[in-house]
This record gives C-alpha cells, structure tokens and sequence, in this order.
C-alpha cells in the first residue's frame, strides 16, 4: 500500500512540474513576442521605416496580403517608407495566439491603423498578422517571416 501511495504521488508531483513548466514556457513566449511587438508598433508609430526593418531578419521574407512577396531589410523598408508616405499610423497588435520555443517563436494577431482623413472621416484598416520569429547569432528575437491580410 506504501509502494502505490509513494507511486501515485510521484505521478501527481511529476505531473504538476511539467504542467508548471509548460505554462512558464508559453507566459514567456507571450510576454516576448507582447515586447516585441511593442517595439514594433513604437517603430511604426514613429514612422521609422529604418527601425522597422532592423528588427527583421537579413534574408527575412514579407508579403503584405497583395500577392507580393519581399525578401530582405532593404524592400522591407522601403515598403514602410511608402505606408508612412500614405500617412498610415497608430498602429495595434493584439495577439491571438502565440507558441514556440527557445529558439523559434510564432504568433497570429489582429492588427489595425488609421490612415489620412478623407472628407472629415479617418481611414481605418485591420486584419490578421502572422509572424515567425527566430533568435539570431547575438540571441536577438527577430522577425523571420511575416504576412499579413486586410480585413477592410
């Protein structure tokens, strides 16, 4: 009766470690990916193409929902440059979901920004965002692919 008794409550004592570790893994995924995007949306929010485009990686890929794929800081930029051209801004990410690892993080989220006013009314747009996000040779989070549809 001892052994069962000393059984059952190993089971339960292991049970209760890895189901702690488990969650202590995704409340760090998601207070990471929450700072960076937070970092993101500050960039974007100060209309810092050169900024945005630092915090993907070199060879990073990005289709902004037309079809187009962009590969690499320079057209990332660039395409940031022309949303601030437009006079997007005040940019939001709330996440969805998020999960990954030491090495690899991902996320869905909901986005939205306002553009100029048109006739007293301000532009709105949203959608949906998914991004991968990968630690580089410093151990810096950063975005590896990113996509993203419009919703209006």
């Amino acid at each position: 009766m001892k052994s069962l008794f000393k059984n059952t409550l190993a089971i339960i004592t292991f049970s209760l470690v890895t189901t702690s570790i488990a969650f202590a893994e995704e409340m760090t995924a998601q207070t990471t990916v929450e700072a960076l995007n937070n970092t993101w949306n500050k960039a974007f929010n100060n209309s810092d193409a050169s900024s945005l485009a630092s915090l993907y990686a070199e060879n990073a890929v990005l289709s902004p929902g037309n079809g187009k794929v962009l590969t690499g800081r320079a057209e990332i930029q660039n395409l940031f440059k022309s949303f601030f051209e437009a006079g997007l801004k005040n940019h939001k990410l709330e996440i969805v979901t998020v999960d990954g690892d030491d090495k690899t993080l991902y996320q869905v989220a909901k986005w939205s920004a306002s553009g100029p006013e048109k006739d007293g009314v301000t532009a709105t747009y949203s959608g949906i965002t998914t991004s991968v996000f990968k630690k580089d040779a410093n151990g810096k989070w950063i975005a590896r692919t990113h996509i993203w549809n419009a919703g209006n």
